[in-house]
């Protein structure tokens, strides 16, 4: 059941941090951008567009992708965002790290909370799930606790604390968890769906862990 839960909830994590986290953090950027460069570049966002949508179907290659960029790198701010977003969700990290990058510099005055969660991503994805608790934590710090990225970034430190095996500060997560699900109806609604897959849910998750730490006492 423990190697059940885990993979569950990693699975979950996934899906969120490395899709959805990207396009919030930058997503209103990317949409200024695509009227100011349309406007003024058409042939460069068609032709990148063109090479981009061939790519996601799998009729081109991403070599011809990055050889337009390269000719256009005006269009990185339309298309770098996707771009991560496909490439992490394929799992290759090393491919997607650069765009990746250039999408949370390019936002960080407008959107600094988002993606210094998006930047904790990276991080888990690579292993460095110390330094990725670190980011976390002080990132709980800025956040306002009713926020629905202040839930997801508390179900990113329990789980980070429980793969590194730290069960005190693990419960002690669980249990501030657990509070903001209680105390904070329309977010936890939001939160508990993005992790929800058939009966199963996040507080039945919490449960278990809690379950299992009585055990263990």
């Amino acid at each position: 059941m423990k190697d059940q839960w885990i993979e569950w909830l990693q699975a979950k994590q996934r899906h969120f941090f490395y899709g959805v986290t990207i396009i919030v953090a930058c997503f209103f950027v990317a949409f200024q951008a695509f009227g100011k460069f349309y406007k003024g570049r058409p042939h460069s966002y068609l032709t990148v567009n063109q090479a981009f949508e061939s790519w996601m179907s799998q009729d081109g290659a991403f070599e011809k992708l990055e050889e337009e960029l390269t000719k256009h790198p005006e269009m990185a701010s339309k298309f770098g965002a996707r771009i991560a977003h496909e490439l992490l969700a394929k799992g290759q990290v090393e491919m997607a790290e650069p765009f990746a990058q250039g999408v949370f510099n390019r936002v960080f005055k407008q959107t600094p909370e988002h993606t210094a969660f998006s930047e904790g991503s990276l991080l888990i994805q690579k292993g460095e799930f110390t330094q990725a608790l670190q980011q976390s934590v002080a990132l709980s710090e800025r956040l306002d606790q009713s926020s629905l990225l202040y839930g997801f970034n508390l179900v990113r430190i329990a789980s980070l604390f429980r793969a590194l095996n730290d069960a005190d500060q693990e419960l002690a997560a669980l249990e501030d968890l657990e509070g903001y699900i209680e105390s904070h109806e329309k977010e936890a609604n939001l939160l508990t769906r993005c992790f929800q897959e058939g009966s199963l849910t996040l507080s039945d998750y919490i449960s278990e862990r809690k379950s299992f730490f009585d055990q263990k006492n």
